[in-house]
């Protein structure tokens, strides 16, 4: 409250909005009930503050009796920052406002003061592909292709999108190398080894996921969830060995054939089971990266399940190098 009180009498321009804003929301001589709690508010200073500015308005005559107590300047002088300086410092020393202090010669609360003001800003920089002219022209024309040929060219517009269907794979491991865990104080430690951070077991997952769908009122008709797909398969236990334990070892490489498999044997029959029966025949486009494991668009294998009892599934490739035009990648993994 003092450092308030002093905020206020440092300067006549401070005291007087209190005394205005009292003067306007009260009858001649007299303070309406509720208006000091409200002016007080408005003005980001305490009750008392309101009251004692009443006062002093009432006994000196209004608001001109109001005067400075600090004639000339006062108090620390604010230090000065130049933001241009930041320019000057190398990339290397701007990843912590520890660093960037360090080389700006100032301290670090001052530093971070003056982000709180907005003198300077905080970037997340994440490292892009590196696109050739090729993969330029390729991203372009994709995006092109996701426009309503109908809007072109008054009022161009992106399709819906609800045909497609985002397939991708991803690596989890079973657990980390650092993990949190809340202990009572007297239960031990928990103890895990493994031979080396390299041997920490992993299965890779396929996920697809298409746009989901509501109706007028807002409720959901279809999720888009189709499905997520651990590359596993069941075989009876290894016995153990000198060079490994007992139990089967999760499966690390994912191939083409693979990829087929699971395209033909779990992915079309989810999108069928799952699909709205009312878009039944219309096209549905199965997108996927370029990885190398991938199968073609014109898989004979893949086709002939895809067209049959009336379906029309196809495969289509996102451009090369544009991970960031995958729904997977942008935000359904990071989430997890």
């Amino acid at each position: 409250m003092a450092a308030a009180v002093a905020a206020v009498a440092t300067t006549a321009a401070a005291i007087k909005p209190p005394m205005e804003q009292s003067m306007q929301r009260s009858d001649p001589g007299m303070m309406k009930e509720g208006v000091t709690k409200s002016v007080a508010t408005d003005m980001g200073v305490p009750w008392r503050v309101v009251q004692r500015v009443w006062r002093h308005g009432q006994i000196g005559g209004g608001i001109e009796a109001f005067e400075s107590k600090k004639k000339k300047n006062c108090g620390r002088k604010k230090l000065s920052f130049n933001p241009d300086a930041i320019k000057d410092v190398p990339l290397r020393q701007r990843r912590t406002l520890r660093d960037l202090a360090k080389a700006l010669h100032m301290s670090k609360t001052t530093l971070f003061r003056r982000l709180k003001e907005g003198r300077f800003r905080r970037h997340t920089n994440a490292i892009k592909f590196t696109l050739t002219e090729d993969n330029m022209k390729a991203r372009v024309k994709f995006c092109i292709q996701m426009l309503d040929s109908q809007s072109i060219p008054d009022e161009p517009t992106f399709k819906s999108l609800y045909n497609i269907v985002y397939i991708d794979e991803k690596w989890f491991y079973r657990t980390k190398p650092d993990e949190n865990y809340y202990l009572s104080l007297d239960e031990p430690n928990p103890r895990r080894n493994v031979k080396s951070k390299n041997f920490i077991d992993k299965v890779m997952f396929l996920a697809a996921k298409a746009r989901p769908r509501f109706d007028e009122y807002g409720e959901c008709t279809f999720d888009g969830k189709i499905g997520i797909f651990s590359f596993t398969y069941w075989e009876a236990a290894k016995r153990s060995s000198r060079t490994r334990e007992r139990g089967t070892k999760a499966m690390t490489s994912v191939t083409r054939d693979i990829i087929q498999n699971y395209l033909i044997e779990k992915v079309l029959p989810a999108i069928k089971h799952k699909w709205p029966n009312e878009e039944r025949g219309l096209p549905i486009f199965i997108q996927q990266d370029n990885a190398k494991t991938h199968i073609a668009v014109d898989d004979p294998a893949f086709l002939s399940v895809a067209q049959e009892d009336g379906w029309d599934i196809r495969l289509t490739c996102q451009p090369p190098n544009c991970p960031d035009l995958n729904v997977l990648d942008l935000g359904f993994y990071a989430a997890l």
